[in-house]
């Protein structure tokens, strides 16, 4: 079972909302486990391969990712439990220090605390949620097979 953590350096989160910046597409948090929040589609074509290797510095996995979307919680907003049973492996970039931790349950058991930079690459076949936020937590969420 995969779980691994790693902290980004601030130039690689600023390159991260760059390209998050360009997105002006809709708001698809209505059909997602995201609640009081904004979740966009999916945003990969907006990565380059570079910056990829930046967040991923797995050349297996690194050629894999299929997915990216950006989530920016709003006051209160959270993630209900969820897994990604048709991905291999997901990963999740905090882009700011917040609050309203990441409960990965059973075989992990563990709380992971938003801070910027740190990243998680995890089995999508674990189960998890984010708890409630009061600082509008931001992460970029993406998928690989």
């Amino acid at each position: 079972m995969l779980f691994i953590t790693y902290n980004l350096d601030n130039d690689t989160i600023n390159e991260i909302k760059k390209c998050i910046k360009k997105y002006k597409d809709e708001d698809v948090s209505k059909i997602t486990h995201t609640v009081k929040g904004f979740q966009t589609k999916n945003i990969l074509n907006y990565f380059n391969r570079s910056l990829l290797k930046k967040i991923i510095p797995f050349n297996k996995l690194l050629k894999k990712i299929f997915y990216l979307h950006y989530i920016k919680y709003q006051k209160g907003g959270y993630q209900k439990e969820h897994c990604h049973p048709d991905d291999l492996y997901s990963f999740i970039v905090y882009l700011n220090d917040s609050d309203g931790f990441t409960y990965f349950k059973k075989p992990i058991n563990k709380k992971v605390f938003p801070r910027k930079g740190k990243t998680l690459v995890f089995d999508g076949k674990i189960v998890h949620y984010a708890n409630k936020s009061l600082n509008e937590k931001q992460v970029l969420v993406g998928a690989i097979k």
